[in-house]
């Protein structure tokens, strides 16, 4: 039976898979208590699982890492004689990695355990539209799927994250700053990486003149320059907050902790709410539940279309371009009033 030492967790990216690997360290702690665990993530988004109590160390590697960096990593970890490795990532990269640490020439090879990134289901309901993922877990159980077929534990996939007293006290001076209420205020990203997730700034514009006039307070979140918060700032002039670009992945998820209900489009910023124990109402276009990155709060909301399109989905992540004539219909049929309607007035909210 499989006792390992030494556990090496490889997981580069997102943002928001690296939040969605979170109950990978607590469930590998759970039936390994006495394993070190190593996390190999990325330079700067790895920085959103600082502090978690379940990983003893981490390793931070450039995305944009040259040859000789990249060999230098592999010497440096074949060191450490891991007894299990546990890829959660599955790329080239990792692959590469795993190979190098248990492949031909190594006298003590590690267990290694790897994830299924479903790519060629993925790649089949993009381009044809033949659906094999119906019943397909979320991303967080898929995440977690070589443990329990390793350990037929029954596993918890609730994510955590673990801000610490200097994100917590920047959050206190921010609500007290802005006469904030926990609980009080509306948290909204309304951007993403790639186009074809945002949800129209227009409708953005409703949605948050509607909360505004409901008495809500209303607080932007996100990373530095990006368009929509950057205009919808400037729109909202002293009636809205903003902390985008401001605040750490860290710092925001302890804010979020304090916001009553956030809106988001299918971004990371729904994977930060929810692991703080936040509803988030998530705006899906270009991508689908399928893909396993829905909300799982009781109390969240994946919103879509509820018209039935030729074109979607269209993109794993919100890459490429809309070939529909009604550019994003598959958003712009998501109406604010929709959105509204999930968001209970202040006056119920402080009732209730």
């Amino acid at each position: 039976m499989l006792n390992p030492r030494k556990i090496l967790v490889i997981r580069f990216s997102s943002l928001g898979d690296l939040v969605l690997t979170t109950p990978i360290f607590r469930e590998l702690k759970r039936f390994y208590p006495d394993a070190e665990i190593t996390l190999l993530t990325s330079s700067g988004l790895g920085s959103v699982l600082d502090n978690n109590p379940q990983i003893d160390h981490v390793i931070m590697h450039s995305r944009k890492e040259t040859r000789m960096q990249l060999k230098f990593l592999i010497q440096n970890l074949r060191k450490e004689k891991y007894d299990l490795i546990y890829d959660a990532h599955r790329s080239l990269r990792s692959i590469w990695i795993v190979w190098n640490l248990s492949g031909f020439g190594i006298l003590k090879k590690p267990e290694v355990w790897s994830i299924n990134k479903r790519s060629w289901q993925r790649s089949l309901l993009i381009r044809l539209k033949l659906n094999l993922l119906k019943k397909t877990d979320p991303q967080r159980l898929h995440l977690l799927r070589p443990l329990q077929t390793h350990t037929n534990l029954e596993l918890h996939n609730q994510t955590e994250l673990f801000p610490d007293k200097s994100a917590i006290l920047r959050t206190q001076e921010f609500l007290k700053k802005h006469n904030l209420q926990p609980k009080q205020f509306v948290a909204i990203g309304p951007s993403a990486s790639y186009p074809l997730k945002c949800w129209p700034l227009e409708y953005f514009q409703v949605l948050i003149s509607n909360l505004l006039e409901q008495g809500w307070h209303v607080v932007l979140v996100g990373a530095a320059e990006e368009k929509e918060t950057t205009q919808l700032e400037e729109e909202f002039s002293g009636r809205v907050q903003s902390v985008a670009g401001l605040f750490s992945p860290l710092e925001s998820a302890e804010l979020l902790r304090h916001a009553s209900i956030v809106v988001t489009n299918d971004t990371s910023v729904g994977h930060l709410a929810e692991a703080m124990r936040t509803p988030a109402l998530v705006l899906f276009g270009a991508t689908v539940r399928e893909f396993g990155y829905a909300p799982f709060l009781q109390e969240s909301k994946m919103l879509e279309t509820s018209e039935v399109l030729y074109c979607r989905p269209c993109s794993r992540d919100g890459r490429g371009e809309c070939h529909n004539p009604n550019y994003l219909r598959c958003l712009t049929t998501i109406a604010p009033e929709m959105v509204l309607s999930f968001i209970p007035k202040p006056e119920t909210k402080r009732t209730a």
